[in-house]
């Protein structure tokens, strides 16, 4: 059971049709926006719930959306861009040879700055699952150009809201322009954007076969503000499972590492539950970070200590100590 109140999130997604290539209508029932927030308020536990523009709500249904969070006691932790369900997105949206294209998108990611807000969110995500390549022989250096100029003019539009680059290795490119953390941060770089920031998404990183935990502290080396995606997978695909079902010590570890940098963010599920009953999957996946965020925290110091001392065999004893009852 959640004991501490937390910043606790939610991608409403998890309450969609969920879903996939095999099956494009979806295992769930169509519900409106309505409904799925209302499934996500009875989730104990949530506090908050990503949506997506301009596809769960159109830019004249803002008022509409502000009255659904108030009402629901939600708040709206991040507003994600859609800009890859649409098929003018498919050969890329921010780095299209399509000037129009590039423009459109361009414009739509400045009206959800504007948005988020509005709303009191101050970030927006920016998922660029159509940014890349499937094939060889590239114009890679003038994408590399697009993208950085695309996304320092989104950002320079508000600098006062964040704009979080979510990266991934592949799907449903073969390869994402915006892969991992090391070319996440290289172009945050380049651009010197101080409102750019990443997310560091657990089945992502885990595709990208990032230690989770490393990425944090990259994130934090560099400065660069950085928000949760919280899943689970086996690593070879983004899974977007329940919480803490496969990676057991890749979660400590991570939690351990959020609380050595101070990490203050929203704790926000990205899970897909094509066969789960949602609101379980979501209260057991926040009751599990629940658990873990409470055991680091209790445990913090003798952890930091075995992480100091570096010792192998002691740093497997003492966690085990701590996490495995009756060991």
């Amino acid at each position: 059971m959640i004991e501490v109140i937390r910043k606790y999130g939610v991608g409403i997604w998890a309450f969609s049709p969920v879903g996939d290539r095999f099956n494009p209508e979806g295992y769930k029932p169509r519900l409106s926006l309505d409904q799925q927030m209302r499934m996500a308020a009875r989730a104990r536990g949530v506090k908050g719930v990503e949506l997506h523009y301009p596809t769960d709500f159109t830019e004249e249904q803002v008022g509409y959306v502000e009255e659904l969070l108030k009402g629901l006691g939600l708040q709206l932790p991040t507003l994600c861009v859609n800009l890859f369900t649409h098929p003018r997105w498919q050969r890329g949206s921010i780095t299209s040879t399509d000037p129009r294209t590039r423009e459109e998108a361009i414009e739509t990611a400045k009206v959800a700055m504007d948005i988020s807000e509005k709303v009191g969110s101050m970030a927006c995500t920016l998922w660029l699952g159509q940014d890349g390549h499937d094939y060889l022989f590239n114009d890679y250096r003038r994408a590399w150009d697009r993208m950085v100029e695309g996304i320092a003019e989104i950002a320079d539009h508000n600098r006062r809201v964040t704009l979080f680059l979510e990266y991934k290795h592949k799907e449903p490119r073969t390869h994402m322009q915006v892969a991992n953390m090391a070319k996440t941060l290289y172009m945050i770089d380049e651009m010197a954007a101080k409102n750019v920031g990443v997310v560091i998404d657990v089945g992502h990183a885990l595709m990208a076969d990032e230690n989770m935990a490393e990425s944090v502290v990259l994130a934090d080396r560099r400065k660069v503000p950085f928000a949760m995606h919280f899943n689970d997978s086996y690593g070879f695909w983004d899974d977007d499972m329940i919480v803490g079902a496969i990676n057991f010590w890749r979660y400590a570890e991570l939690f351990y590492q959020l609380r050595k940098v101070g990490y203050d963010g929203w704790y926000d599920l990205d899970i897909f539950p094509y066969r789960e009953d949602p609101v379980k999957a979501v209260e057991q996946s926040l009751s599990f970070i629940d658990y873990m965020i409470t055991r680091v925290e209790e445990n913090y110091d003798r952890i930091d200590a075995l992480v100091e001392e570096g010792d192998v065999h002691r740093t497997l004893e003492g966690l085990r100590e701590i996490f495995l009852k009756g060991y």
